[in-house]
């Protein structure tokens, strides 16, 4: 069973890349104007939620962060070995 700090981490970790992801295609313009407003309220939100959780225990920041970024590393990676 996935606990609910496991979910928690994957979210910190999954959610800042999709928001790339989302900004990357909306320069594309891969969004029509409607869905794009949605996309970049939905990305503003990511990156709120994503520094409020650095916030939440400051002295472990540094390592928080870190942590963050290798598990951002591995999803991109496993993202690239996806079949398209």
């Amino acid at each position: 069973m996935i606990t609910l700090e496991q979910k928690l981490v994957a979210l910190c970790a999954v959610l800042p890349v999709l928001a790339d992801f989302i900004e990357d295609l909306g320069e594309n313009h891969v969004f029509r104007q409607g869905l794009k407003n949605k996309a970049n309220m939905l990305m503003q939100e990511i990156e709120k939620v994503d520094r409020a959780v650095l916030r939440i225990d400051e002295p472990n920041a540094e390592l928080i962060f870190n942590q963050q970024m290798d598990l951002q590393l591995a999803f991109r990676e496993w993202v690239k070995k996806i079949d398209a």
